[in-house]
């Protein structure tokens, strides 16, 4: 069975102030913010409950370890944390478990498991799980809410600047006033030249 979730998203997306235009690199583009919506069709194979997952004790027994170690903390570490610390499946979403192809994780990975059961343990494990706050792992600074490609950045942004994107509502984003976008902007970016 699969579940057809479809979800509208709205993305603020900044761009720095030095991007250079792909057609003419002598030219430089000004900062600016552009609005993208996009729907998202997620298929969801039939899964368990999180917590009757037969590979669940797995889960918990790496957060234990995680714990232990000293690495229950946000993995971006940026000013924008925010909420609870939780655990991310980094490379293989646990809905998509079902579909997870074990030899193409083994190739990939450079991994060999010698049956199914130690592919599951890997799946529940730091291998394939990531600590994140609830904002960069669920609300508008989320993985699980921006494209790849533009929450990827956030590893590496500075504090005190803008993030690649951030998600919006439709409401929020009726609100927002151009000059609101460019007075927030010029003020990170003068604390920027300033040092702050």
């Amino acid at each position: 069975m699969v579940v057809r979730n479809l979800a509208k998203v709205n993305v603020r997306v900044q761009f720095p102030l030095f991007a250079p235009l792909m057609y003419n690199r002598t030219t430089m583009t000004d900062a600016h913010d552009q609005n993208m919506t996009f729907s998202i069709l997620a298929h969801i194979p039939e899964h368990d409950p999180r917590e009757k997952d037969p590979n669940y004790k797995y889960f918990i027994a790496a957060k234990k370890k995680i714990k232990a170690a000293g690495l229950w903390k946000c993995a971006i570490n940026d000013d924008l944390c925010g909420g609870q610390m939780e655990l991310h499946h980094t490379h293989i979403e646990f809905s998509q478990i079902p579909n997870a192809d074990k030899a193409k994780v083994e190739e990939y990975f450079g991994l060999h498991f010698t049956d199914n059961n130690e592919f599951q343990v890997w799946l529940e494990s730091p291998g394939n799980l990531e600590v994140l706050c609830t904002n960069h792992h669920r609300t508008h600074y989320g993985i699980h809410t921006l494209p790849h490609a533009l929450w990827e950045s956030l590893r590496f942004r500075k504090n005190g600047t803008l993030p690649a994107a951030e998600v919006i509502t439709k409401a929020d984003m009726k609100s927002l006033k151009t000059n609101d976008i460019i007075n927030t902007d010029n003020k990170i970016q003068g604390e920027i030249k300033n040092g702050n």
